[in-house]
């Protein structure tokens, strides 16, 4: 199973909230809520917010439900209505992190 294919399984569909903060087209200081399906140490997949103007290379505040600390993130892919935000190394999500934006998840959608 590739990676696109194994996304779609249902162990990495967690659906939880996150807040984005970022500058939109007429730069202003937007704040959207959104929901992400997909988390790592790395990056997450997330809904593109309604306010739009988010694409390849912008630079957003991510913070994640239940609101750890926010972190700096760049999306780098914006195809199938979602987006893909990466973090930086010094700022990746700890194991522990990850587990606490997870561990809502009924087991069995995590088998």
């Amino acid at each position: 199973m590739d990676g696109i294919d194994q996304r779609r399984e249902p162990r990495f569909s967690f659906d939880g909230a996150t807040i984005l903060v970022f500058d939109d087209a007429e730069e202003r200081r937007t704040v959207a809520v959104t929901h992400y399906y997909n988390v790592s140490r790395r990056g997450a997949c997330v809904l593109p917010p309604a306010t739009g103007g988010l694409a390849v290379g912008s630079r957003l505040t991510m913070l994640p439900q239940p609101y750890l600390e926010k972190r700096e993130v760049v999306v780098v892919n914006c195809q199938a209505g979602s987006l893909h935000l990466e973090l930086p190394d010094s700022q990746e999500f700890s194991e522990f992190e990850v587990a606490e934006m997870i561990r809502a998840m009924p087991r069995e959608e995590l088998a």
